[in-house]
């Protein structure tokens, strides 16, 4: 299994709403901070911070039901 492929599917068992085919366009650096943010935002919110790259822009997305 790629490592693209990898992160995808940790992804996955963290965040079932996100989509293969919609994780599949980002780039594998892209990918791998988001599941440390998973990671990050699973712990109690007291004990760790995220901070956002800043040449970063914020992964928004929005998709009709």
């Amino acid at each position: 299994m790629s490592e693209k492929s990898t992160l995808i599917a940790a992804i996955c068992e963290i965040n079932p709403s996100a989509s293969t085919e919609w994780l599949a366009r980002f780039s594998e650096q892209d990918l791998a901070e988001y599941l440390k943010h998973l990671a990050i935002s699973m712990e109690p919110a007291s004990a760790t911070r995220w901070i956002r790259r800043n040449d970063r822009a914020p992964m928004i997305t929005r998709e009709a039901a």
